[in-house]
């Protein structure tokens, strides 16, 4: 990559890991250095086990940020579990350095408990069920029962992570600009326009797509707004 100008690290949603990102860090300017963030037990940490405490996954995921931090700015991406993460990140000053920009994807108001953190109970039939309804699912993957159940371990393992999470008021806020990109039609963004509460800077939201999945489809729209905020400013 020639002389990028600003780091950015994406923060995948719950199963998800660095190839959820592909289609739209293939839009990105080349000034943007994309780093998606790996966690534990998938593609090149396979052999490292799952975690599934939530303060242990954030310890772990600001390990992975810092060790790849450069001299440069940075810029947060956070989707749906990803989002939670990037906050707690910021607010408790766990990165090398003070973001330029966040943006927050796919989920809502941190404050309330979200009807998603009971999905770790649910069998495994109501699990696929509740993950096609958010409209991530591909049918294709139903075809085949092994690969279904290699495909669905990440996603309940993660799911463990969010049961675990619980929302804690904090005396300092987002310091940066932030940015909101949700479904009016994802009810894991119910609440989305809280996030103004949780940041202290300017705050703006973008609705996109119909459902908690619209990067699987409107990854050009999402590589516009990044490079409206990190570009164009």
């Amino acid at each position: 990559m020639d002389n990028p100008k600003i780091q950015l690290f994406l923060l995948p949603f719950a199963g998800g890991n660095s190839a959820s990102f592909h289609r739209l860090t293939e839009h990105l300017d080349p000034c943007i250095e994309t780093i998606c963030v790996e966690y534990a037990g998938r593609l090149s940490r396979r052999k490292e086990a799952y975690i599934t405490k939530y303060k242990e996954f954030l310890k772990d995921t600001a390990a992975f940020i810092n060790v790849r931090r450069k001299k440069l700015p940075f810029a947060l991406l956070g989707y749906s579990l990803g989002s939670v993460l990037v906050y707690d990140l910021i607010v408790n000053q766990m990165l090398y350095g003070e973001a330029d920009h966040c943006f927050i994807c796919s989920r809502g108001d941190l404050k309330d408990e979200n009807i998603s953190q009971e999905y770790r109970d649910l069998s495994d039939k109501e699990f696929v069920q509740k993950m096609k309804e958010l409209g991530g699912f591909d049918e294709k993957i139903l075809e085949n029962r092994r690969f279904l159940k290699i495909y669905m371990e990440p996603v309940r393992m993660d799911y463990l992570v969010w049961s675990d999470y619980r929302y804690i008021e904090q005396g300092r806020k987002i310091p940066c600009n932030t940015t909101v990109i949700y479904s009016s039609q994802d009810p894991l963004s119910a609440g989305a326009h809280e996030w103004k509460s949780l940041v202290s800077a300017e705050t703006d939201f973008y609705e996109l797509g119909e459902n908690h999945f619209f990067i699987n489809q409107y990854y050009k729209e999402m590589a516009e707004l990044i490079h409206q905020h990190l570009i164009y400013r």
